[in-house]
């Protein structure tokens, strides 16, 4: 999904919608000529049997979906493979940063609501890391309608954002990013040039991590830092509610990660050291039990989400606690060095 605070986690996530350019396939076919051979395309090693099979549970995608995981690195890898043109035809046009903006007494709600979860993430690990930085020269990627930008812009940052929907750039431009229409492989990247990356629940949804890692590497300049988050895989709720795991998302999450395939698919990158932590989402637990009871999800979109995700709220002590007694949270967050 995209990097936006409407986001069903509470955080930021990113889409692609379809690009038919040939560059597009041209790009995704080593990444794919490796896969098909059942090798991974971080590290070279096979491609286990799938640990499971699941069907598209949020937007009715027809189909069944399987991922394989990596005997090497351990990177999950959803199966069958697409390129970055057929990525598109599994985002409906209300998907997350692309919906239209709310108007009057509803936009009024809404914004509170965002007010309070931009808060909340700019406080919070990984993007608290952003402080310590100081406002600089920022690259969202998958930036959406340009939530995330936008309160970055109020504190001093200049933000440059990467997002493939149109629609979703003009709003981001009305609120003082700069915004690229695209994805990293085809927008112009100025070489070290940034600050800081940020990755918000976007690079589980791109089909080749380690040629987008390396892009964004080299916009960097010597002392600049990515900050990535997204699911993560080994948590207990993957385990326990298999594909009703509201963090799965197939068949847009394209690639599945814990702590060690992050680490590696950075390394592949060419960043040279990564801290990783876990944390909490609000709705994650609620959501995956109403998966299991129901098999679809009725949490809905735009301003009916932003009120589930702040009843999930109140629950976030319970899942806090279960996660903690399990040792480890439903989302994985990384800050890579250059």
């Amino acid at each position: 999904m995209s990097p936006t605070f409407a986001h069903p986690n509470a955080s930021y996530d990113a889409h692609m919608p379809a690009i038919d350019e040939p560059a597009a396939t041209e790009r995704n076919a080593p990444a794919l000529a490796k896969l098909a051979q059942s090798r991974c395309p971080v590290c070279g090693e096979g491609l286990g049997t799938a640990l499971l099979e699941a069907r598209d549970l949020m937007w009715s995608v027809p189909g069944r979906f399987s991922v394989a995981r990596c005997e090497g690195c351990e990177l999950g890898v959803t199966l069958p493979l697409v390129d970055d043109a057929q990525l598109g035809s599994f985002y409906p046009a209300a998907y997350g940063a692309h919906s239209p903006q709310l108007t009057g007494a509803l936009a009024l709600v809404s914004k509170g609501m965002q007010r309070a979860l931009a808060w909340q993430a700019l406080h919070s690990v990984p993007l608290s890391h952003l402080a310590a930085i100081g406002p600089g020269r920022l690259l969202d990627v998958g930036c959406g309608n340009g939530e995330l930008g936008a309160w970055l812009v109020r504190r001093g940052w200049t933000v440059v954002g990467v997002e493939p929907s149109a629609d979703a750039c003009a709003v981001a431009r009305e609120r003082g990013l700069e915004a690229r229409e695209g994805i990293l492989a085809d927008v112009e990247l100025e070489p070290s040039a940034y600050d800081a990356v940020v990755f918000r629940h976007s690079l589980e949804h791109v089909t080749d991590p380690v040629a987008d890692l390396r892009r964004v590497r080299d916009a960097l300049h010597g002392d600049g830092v990515a900050i990535l988050s997204l699911p993560h895989f080994d948590c207990w709720q993957r385990e326990k509610f298999g594909e009703c795991w509201f963090n799965l998302e197939v068949p847009r999450h394209r690639f599945h990660f814990n702590a060690a395939s992050l680490r590696s698919t950075l390394a592949a990158a060419g960043f040279t050291r990564t801290v990783t932590h876990t944390s909490t989402s609000a709705i994650a637990l609620p959501a995956s039990i109403q998966y299991a009871l129901t098999g679809r999800f009725l949490l809905g979109s735009g301003l009916k989400l932003r009120i589930a995700i702040a009843a999930c709220d109140l629950a976030a002590p319970l899942s806090w606690l279960v996660n903690r007694l399990a040792g480890s949270g439903d989302l994985l967050h990384a800050v890579a060095y250059k």
